[in-house]
């Protein structure tokens, strides 16, 4: 009888304690919006005042308007590429597309990638420097993580490597590792809400492994068939595949595939709200030989020292990563690479 009253009185405070820490949560992102926010003003206003190396009169970012009734804007991502004056996560978010241009890999062989964002969706909806940064250091490193056969001698020794990414957003990391790799399998995931999205961006991207229908979003198909027609089979290459899911931090269910060869992630906002419940997920989806890469831009320390410390605690080796040996043509210096092998028990 004692116990049950114990487990009774436990329920309202597991309750509170929820809402608490998603107070917490909330106040963290409206925090780092507003270091976002002033880190683009502080750049304008030494632009402006000439306290800055760089002149009004340099490259700017270069976009156009689609052709569409929705006048949807896209931007070209390497032009950006080419001044970065500014690295705020928010500087790029009222575009609809961004063209990231060809993916490359080792092979040089694949295709373009176009990302659609939808800000209303919040932070997931749009696209982070520190999902371009990871996935162009892993593709760039693809022979540490990809599996090869050792019975095999040939040039073609690969077998097919399993990656799944958590907290994908839009999709862009994991999509881009996908067109980049070949023998890649990635599995791109998140939350239910943001499903639609993933779909719609893997639909645009890998037409010929058809994942549901692009969106039922007006003016999205109109879109999307503009620029189907602009980049052509550009569009459609990919020396690996990829999958949209969902996938919730606990639920098992979802959890089908793992053990990974390969578990990702970039600034995956939903650790500030429980980097223990992440750190563990991750370990849930890993086997002894797997690999963790986690790229975050350095914003509240707290919660990402919290994550940290329990992923030392599940794995013997947990390295940091930063630049000038962080393999990215995007040099924001506030983002770092977490890796991490050899999980324990």
């Amino acid at each position: 009888m004692e116990e049950e009253q114990h487990e009774h009185l436990d329920e309202p405070l597991g309750i509170a304690d929820a809402m608490m820490r998603r107070g917490d949560h909330l106040r963290m992102l409206r925090m780092m919006a507003e270091q976002d926010e002033a880190e683009r003003v502080a750049v304008q206003s030494n632009v402006s005042s000439g306290t800055s190396d760089c002149s009004p009169a340099l490259e700017q970012d270069e976009y156009e308007t689609l052709p569409t009734s929705g006048g949807s804007k896209l931007l070209h991502y390497d032009s950006y590429l080419r001044h970065q004056r500014y690295h705020d996560d928010l500087k790029h978010v009222d575009y609809h597309y961004i063209d990231y241009g060809d993916c490359g890999g080792s092979q040089q062989a694949g295709g373009r990638l176009v990302i659609r964002q939808q800000k209303d969706l919040g932070k997931g909806g749009i696209c982070w420097d520190a999902a371009f940064i990871l996935a162009e250091h892993l593709i760039a490193c693809e022979e540490e993580w990809k599996k090869v056969d050792p019975n095999n001698d040939s040039d073609c020794n690969a077998t097919q490597t399993t990656l799944c990414e958590l907290g994908a957003g839009t999709g862009l990391a994991g999509f881009m590792i996908a067109k980049a790799c070949r023998d890649s399998r990635v599995f791109v995931t998140d939350l239910p809400e943001l499903l639609d999205l993933m779909k719609a961006n893997f639909d645009l991207n890998f037409v010929n492994c058809k994942c549901g229908g692009a969106s039922s979003e007006a003016g999205v198909e109109e879109d999307f068939s503009i620029l189907r027609q602009k980049f052509g089979e550009d569009l459609f290459r990919s020396e690996g595949i990829a999958e949209a899911k969902v996938l919730r931090w606990g639920v098992k269910s979802d959890y089908e595939g793992a053990p990974f060869d390969v578990v990702f992630g970039a600034d995956v906002v939903a650790s500030l709200y429980d980097p223990i419940a992440l750190a563990n997920t991750f370990s849930d989806l890993c086997g002894p030989q797997s690999l963790i890469y986690l790229s975050y831009k350095g914003r509240l320390d707290g919660p990402h020292l919290l994550f940290e410390a329990e992923l030392k605690r599940l794995f013997r080796v947990v390295e940091r990563i930063v630049h000038p040996n962080i393999h990215s043509r995007n040099k924001n210096p506030g983002v770092c690479i977490l890796k991490a092998w050899g999980k324990n028990g």
